[in-house]
């Protein structure tokens, strides 16, 4: 089998083959030198059309087995890269290295060595959306080990038929369910649609299904327990796997798993913005990846739970409390397995049938985007998570259509009884207020912090004089840190706090003079305080 393919390829002068081992003529005495206990041949060229760099096929045989890798090109050129080759079994040293580097040389000099386009991530290269198991053109070469795990996760088990029947089937009633499935399909479209990425993240109790539909998700396009990870990943690794990925959802189980939550509000900022950060080598700058995508998150709690920022809250779709109760146990009796053997051939039916179908749908994505926005009322958050929520909605009706035939059944109409379930539960679409509201809750419990007729002794949080309640800004820095500018505007915008004048500037703060200490505060309205039901009163301490 080994001989068949390399059959054609020869071995440079002045090196030559024994007994399946690398030797090398030294003109100078002519004595033979060996080389390799390992033949290498350099079968393939691998051109990388995005980032402009070449690959090699290595091939080599040993006891019996034919190893194939690789590699870029430079790992056939210098010193260091050659040695590295042992990491992969090959035999290359300090004291071979520099033979094998003319060894290379004089190869593919004398060999015409064919030439492949190849791209090192899925998804989209301009308009054409790459698939590993559609894919004719070019070639998907994994940039690392991570990424070739969930390329090799990409397999086409089962029908489409199967999958409905088998896998979606619990959820044609759990609306929260089959949302979460329908973002995955849609995931693939946001390209196309121009939209920005978004995380749907899917929060309740331990053991309610929050997995179980995470699986159901990752089926859409391949084996879940390869194209799945968790949430330890670090925030390098989601950037990696997230441009890799491209067009196709990242799917990471369980924010309990991570040991640093307090990452997640950088993370979601980074994956909404959909590319990656910005960094240096020696030799300049390195590419930036970017995609456009979904981001499929599970976890005890709502992953909004670890921001402070509003912003995270436009670009997260929060569907808690999520449970299976109203689906038959039967379902799950079977389903883990399952699930690993009926996967990915729903997905390539999916982007055939959308290919040939998709301009007759395209005019009713507009419709629900509307209907979603009046929903979203005034408020501007819930205003842009309605985007993408509402496409995700439109993907479900789509994909309702394509696989009428095979029994798709998503549960469309409970759809927008879902979105204002979002926005009555979504407390984070208001960050700013809420946020003041804890403060409050905060001094409520422990007034030790609030100056009335006495100086605390153990910090000043608050002041209490005629006017009303004053919460000093060093406090109020303490509590937002780096988001302290952003809420405070958002407070004075929605008049939860009093206005200033400043040398003809308006702030939010002004200079409190009580029991002869002065110091900056921010004054709260007091229709908030009556609204919620505090009494920061004098006569109430």
């Amino acid at each position: 089998m080994f001989r068949e393919e390399v059959k054609g390829f020869g071995i440079p002068d002045p090196f030559f083959t024994k007994d399946n081992r690398l030797y090398r003529v030294n003109r100078k005495n002519d004595e033979e030198e060996f080389i390799s206990r390992h033949v290498p041949y350099v079968t393939k060229c691998f051109d990388d059309i995005e980032k402009n760099n070449v690959q090699y096929e290595l091939k080599w045989f040993h006891e019996g087995k034919v190893y194939s890798e690789v590699v870029p090109a430079i790992a056939l050129a210098t010193k260091r890269e050659v040695i590295s080759l042992a990491n992969k079994g090959f035999s290359s040293n300090d004291r071979n290295a520099r033979h094998l580097i003319e060894y290379f040389d004089l190869f593919l000099t004398i060999n015409g060595v064919r030439k492949s386009m190849v791209v090192s991530r899925l998804g989209y290269l301009g308009d054409h959306l790459i698939h590993p198991l559609l894919e004719t053109k070019y070639r998907v070469v994994a940039p690392g080990e991570g990424e070739q795990e969930r390329l090799n996760a990409f397999k086409e088990l089962g029908t489409a038929r199967r999958w409905v029947d088998s896998i979606f089937a619990p959820f044609r009633l759990n609306a929260e369910g089959a949302f979460a499935i329908a973002s995955s399909f849609a995931s693939v479209l946001f390209k196309e649609f121009n939209l920005s990425p978004i995380v749907v993240d899917i929060s309740g109790s331990s053991t309610n299904g929050k997995t179980t539909v995470q699986k159901a998700c990752a089926s859409v396009w391949g084996v879940p327990k390869d194209y799945m990870g968790t949430m330890s990943a670090t925030k390098v690794g989601i950037e990696r796997l997230a441009g890799f990925l491209n067009a196709f959802p990242l799917i990471l189980d369980d924010t309990n798993t991570s040991d640093k939550p307090h990452e997640f509000q950088n993370m979601i900022y980074q994956f909404a913005n959909g590319k990656g950060k910005l960094r240096g080598n020696i030799e300049g700058s390195r590419a930036i990846s970017g995609w456009q995508s979904v981001f499929i998150t599970t976890g005890e709690n709502n992953i909004l739970e670890y921001t402070n920022s509003q912003g995270a809250a436009a670009r997260v779709i929060p569907i808690t409390n999520f449970n299976t109760d109203n689906i038959d146990s039967k379902y799950f009796e079977t389903y883990d397995d399952d699930v690993e053997q009926i996967c990915g051939a729903i997905g390539v039916e999916f982007i055939k049938r959308w290919n040939m179908k998709k301009e007759q749908y395209k005019h009713r994505f507009e419709l629900l985007e509307r209907q979603y926005k009046e929903a979203a009322s005034t408020n501007r958050i819930l205003k842009r998570i309605a985007r993408p929520f509402s496409f995700i909605v439109f993907v479900a009706e789509v994909l309702n259509d394509l696989f009428n035939d095979e029994g798709m059944d998503m549960p469309v109409d409970d759809f927008p009884e879902l979105f204002l379930t979002i926005c009555a539960e979504n407390s984070h679409a208001d960050r700013p207020r809420n946020v003041l509201i804890e403060i409050l809750e905060e001094l409520d419990a422990n007034r030790s912090h609030i100056f009335d007729e006495y100086e605390p002794t153990n910090g000043t949080h608050a002041i209490v004089n005629k006017e009303g309640l004053f919460l000093t800004v060093n406090y109020v820095k303490q509590k937002l840190g780096s988001d302290a500018k952003q809420i405070r505007e958002a407070w004075m915008k929605q008049q939860l706090t009093i206005q200033q004048k400043n040398k003809g500037k308006i702030v939010d703060y002004k200079v409190v003079r009580h029991k002869k200490r002065s110091q900056r505060a921010i004054h709260v309205n007091q229709e908030l305080l009556e609204e919620q039901g505090f009494d920061f009163s004098r006569n109430s301490f």
